[in-house]
């Protein structure tokens, strides 16, 4: 049991849950989760016949909360539901600028737990992105839904835009500064990240802008790629301070986070693959 006399903020008190942790396994069961009777069973089963694998995970059925205390089960599961698993090996195109795992559905090895400690000052919204940067691949999802997520009506995390805006850059922008070979890591990037709604495109144009620092992003934009980002202007250039002013806060601590563990990613990558 860990306890504190002070309000630690949420992401520090996540981190007390994967220092010092001596356990063979251990998860975390967040205040907008639970799980199915079955869940550590049949998660620390995965685990035990997957030796060489440090985070698995489960499939978790969504919840809506209603007025007057109510709960409607959506029948939408984040993946597809089935008894199979699948094994994710670095890097897939959803971690550029999110990340594959659910927190509150993970079993993880506790002896190298405290590779995942993430800067207390990552944005609350993106403590499961940043914080996958640092997982050990592959990764392990179980398609079965051993866990129970809650859409709830109300929640302390923040409602601002911005720092989500740029802590998706810094993903972003982490991700091909540690890659060796960028063209095609961006050229793979944009063709995948075009094909979502709304666009997320004008991330591409803000990690040069803002990190990068190069324009060596820009000869890969199509025509299309500058109308999005035209129009993400118009409506939000008057934030590109602000949101230049959070990143500079966050260079040293959660940028460097992230560029220190996507190397580590990268190298890994490659050792698999040899």
């Amino acid at each position: 049991m860990k306890s504190h006399a002070v309000n630690m903020g949420a992401v520090a008190s996540f981190n007390l849950a994967f220092a010092g942790c001596t356990e063979d396994y251990a998860s975390i069961l967040e205040d907008d989760n639970w799980w199915e009777s079955t869940f550590l069973e049949e998660m620390i089963a995965l685990m035990e016949n997957n030796p060489t694998v440090n985070i698995a995970w489960s499939n978790m059925n969504l919840w809506q909360e209603k007025p007057g205390n109510e709960w409607l089960n959506t029948g939408n599961p984040i993946w597809p539901a089935g008894a199979q698993t699948t094994t994710f090996s670095w890097p897939v195109q959803q971690q550029v600028i999110g990340a594959l795992h659910s927190t509150g559905a993970m079993l993880y090895r506790g002896k190298i737990a405290h590779h995942y400690i993430a800067p207390h000052e990552t944005l609350l919204n993106a403590i499961e992105l940043v914080r996958e940067r640092s997982f050990e691949h592959p990764i392990i999802l179980n398609h079965k839904p051993l866990a129970n997520f809650a859409i709830t009506i109300s929640t302390n995390r923040s409602a601002d835009p911005y720092p989500w805006i740029a802590s998706q850059v810094m993903l972003l922008a982490s991700y091909i500064e540690a890659s060796d070979n960028q063209t095609e890591i961006i050229q793979e990037a944009l063709a995948y990240h075009r094909r979502l709604k709304p666009s997320p495109i004008a991330n591409f144009f803000l990690a040069d802008l803002f990190l990068l620092k190069k324009g060596s992003l820009y000869k890969y934009f199509n025509l299309s790629d500058w109308m999005v980002i035209g129009k993400w202007l118009i409506r939000n250039g008057h934030k590109l301070n602000y949101i230049k002013t959070y990143l500079a806060s966050q260079q040293k601590t959660t940028y460097s986070f992230l560029l220190k563990h996507t190397r580590l990613r990268f190298q890994e990558s490659k050792q698999n693959v040899h």
